[in-house]
């Protein structure tokens, strides 16, 4: 997380607004960074951050949005789950990028690039659906049921200076 975060508040490599980047719901807490694509292709072709996602995009207004996503009671950082930014613009247009497992100084955390038009304010849900697991048996249950876990989603605002 500290590399995210070094990510995060460079300064004057942001054109970056988002508003409360952390929120917890339904045990989870999720960190939501978007930095400029830029800082991602500033690294050596050979960098494993270069090749995230197939590759950074080029063009303007390319943005790299990072999910961490942490058990709110013990801390543990989520690793398998299927992550999804629902992005909602003004006017009701709706578009959604499944943000992809990835590794930034050996923490695992989801992102995506999403392209944001100037000034315009962005609502972002983070969609947080974790595997079911195997929930242990008890007295006068079947053995071994599988407990669905149900999906979490937090929103954040963002705008892209």
């Amino acid at each position: 997380m500290a590399g995210l975060a070094g990510i995060l508040f460079v300064p004057g490599m942001s054109n970056a607004g988002v508003v409360d980047g952390v929120q917890t719901a339904d045990g989870l807490t999720i960190y939501l960074g978007v930095v400029p694509a830029a800082v991602v292709r500033g690294h050596p072709a050979d960098h494993p951050e270069a090749q995230m996602h197939g590759g950074t995009r080029r063009g303007q207004h390319i943005m790299h949005v990072v999910a961490a996503v942490f058990d709110k009671s013990s801390g543990a950082r989520i690793t398998k789950a299927n992550v999804v930014a629902h992005i909602t613009e003004p006017g009701g247009i709706q578009r959604s990028v499944r943000l992809q497992p990835m590794t930034v100084d050996g923490a695992l955390t989801f992102g995506g690039y999403v392209t944001f038009a100037r000034g315009i304010d962005y609502r972002i849900g983070i969609r947080v659906e974790r595997p079911s697991h195997m929930q242990p048996s008890q007295p006068m249950q079947k053995p071994h049921q599988m407990h669905r876990i149900a999906p979490v989603t937090v929103h954040f605002t963002y705008t892209h200076d």
